[in-house]
């Protein structure tokens, strides 16, 4: 009877178990982080800076695995994004080296569009 009573308790417990406790999948966005870096930076050089948005669909991927510096790099984004400085959204090309999963983007460089 004892031995019913326990394997009830933890089938009970396991049952109430909250949601958090579930393994949880990570979906990784490199172009998220160039983004956040990319704002930050812009911010530091420019007060009146606004917004920097990465045009996804125009974003080449290039895979790479080796180090930069002292950095390990795995992947090149490069393509168009907008750049709004408080004087209306303009369109800029970037750079971004990024570091993979679980590490976040290097560094980020805009040119502006001729």
């Amino acid at each position: 009877m004892g031995l019913r009573l326990a394997l009830a308790s933890i089938l009970a417990l396991m049952i109430a178990a909250p949601a958090d406790a579930a393994p949880r999948k990570t979906r990784f966005d490199g172009i998220r982080d160039c983004e956040r870096l990319a704002a930050i930076q812009l911010k530091r050089h420019n007060a009146s800076f606004r917004q920097f948005t990465i045009h996804r669909g125009k974003v080449s991927v290039d895979r790479f695995a080796d180090k930069v510096g002292g950095s390990f790099v795995s992947a090149v984004y490069h393509g168009t994004a907008t750049y709004d400085s408080g004087k209306g959204p303009g369109t800029s090309r970037f750079i971004c080296l990024h570091g993979g999963l679980g590490n976040d983007a290097l560094f980020v460089y805009t040119l502006p569009e001729s």
